[in-house]
């Protein structure tokens, strides 16, 4: 119940800024609409020798601008390496509730908000100007909503990795640098990574950058089978089990230095 009401209260916490984070999703559309200009005349003319054609990529494009907010657009850290430099980390960990589910039930929220007031107006900007892709298929609704919950544990579990390592280094900076750019170069935001030269594009499907970005965008195209959804179950799973370690490793570091 707790957590229920962390998610409640950041969902609300982000309705206070619908006005101001309209320049974001306005910026998110511009953004889009380049990718898909460039992207239209690299494939003008060369459509019968790339397995996209100029509409495929329009639709990925717009796919991608949408999910980004839910998978990729997160909070550095999830702000754990605010707590480590002020020392209020040493407070939220001994309280009577699971710290890892007290910080991702906050990020949980602001995603949410961005779903509503975020994803759903960039598609529906999409749609009325270069299109948005409609699944054909009842059960890809279903697949996109598990595809999605999944991207979403992934990136959260991803962020959370990166703000618990603060622990240690205390600063974040770098490994939130890294982490951003292989989701996002890895993740397929601006090239399906089927694309990526040898080996990349051997590797990229099975890490869980693709889980976060690529796959959700596939299965709401409809050009990957279910069965992707294993290879997201599974790094939802290891990196949810690694962070829950990581977290009692940290706990046990603060007790030990008398945190």
């Amino acid at each position: 119940m707790v957590y229920w009401i962390l998610l409640q209260k950041s969902f609300m916490r982000n309705m206070q800024y619908k006005v101001a984070h309209l320049i974001n999703n306005a910026a998110s559309a511009i953004f889009g609409f380049v990718f898909i200009a460039i992207w239209v005349g690299v494939l003008q003319g060369k459509e019968n020798e790339s397995p996209y054609s100029a509409l495929d990529m329009t639709y990925y494009i717009a796919a991608v601008q949408c999910i980004l907010w839910l998978s990729g657009f997160l909070t550095a850290g999830l702000n754990i390496q605010n707590g480590v430099r002020n020392g209020a980390i040493s407070l939220e960990l001994v309280r009577p509730i699971n710290f890892f589910l007290y910080v991702t039930s906050q990020e949980a929220g602001r995603l949410l908000y961005n779903f509503f007031f975020r994803s759903i107006p960039i598609g529906l900007v999409f749609s009325l100007t270069v299109g948005f892709y409609v699944p054909q298929h009842v059960p890809s609704y279903l697949f996109l909503c598990i595809s999605i919950f999944l991207a979403i544990i992934i990136s959260i579990n991803l962020h959370y990795l990166v703000g618990i390592s603060a622990c240690w280094t205390t600063e974040i900076d770098w490994a939130h640098f890294v982490n951003f750019t292989l989701l996002i170069g890895l993740g397929g935001q601006l090239v399906p990574i089927d694309l990526l030269p040898a080996p990349l594009s051997f590797i990229t499907p099975y890490l869980p950058f693709a889980g976060a970005i690529y796959y959700p965008v596939m299965i709401f195209l409809e050009k990957v089978s279910s069965e992707v959804l294993f290879i997201q179950l599974f790094w939802a799973v290891l990196l949810t089990l690694m962070n829950l370690w990581l977290t009692e490793k940290a706990r046990h570091k603060l007790e030990i230095q008398g945190g």
